[in-house]
């Protein structure tokens, strides 16, 4: 059907279909706790590497927006990183420990 110049088609609207709704996440956004998974590479390279490789995931997963995923791989990227800080001190311990009985103990019976 035409229309004459100057008057104006209205189209129905159907309104039994379905509107997209919006979903808005609210609360803090997860950490990627990229920071101290960097820090731990220096106690223990490959754990700490492990560490930063998850909270490379986790920041990745955040700006797709999924924060379930990026919580979840900020929680293993921390869980990481502790286990480095904790590794890289006891061995920083036991070597000090082994250089005190080196040269504590063993030196003095040479001379």
């Amino acid at each position: 059907m035409a229309t004459a110049p100057g008057q104006v088609q209205y189209q129905a609207y159907p309104g039994n279909q379905a509107q997209p709704q919006v979903i808005i996440v609210s609360g803090p956004t997860p950490r990627s706790n990229i920071v101290l998974s960097w820090i731990s590479c220096f106690c223990c390279f490959p754990i700490g590497l492990v560490a930063v490789i998850q909270a490379h995931e986790a920041d990745r997963r955040m700006r797709r927006g999924d924060f379930d995923g990026a919580r979840n791989y900020g929680e293993r990227a921390k869980y990481f990183a502790i286990a480095a800080l904790v590794t890289g001190i006891i061995a920083t311990l036991g070597a000090i420990g082994f250089l005190v009985y080196l040269f504590g103990f063993l030196l003095p019976s040479f001379s």
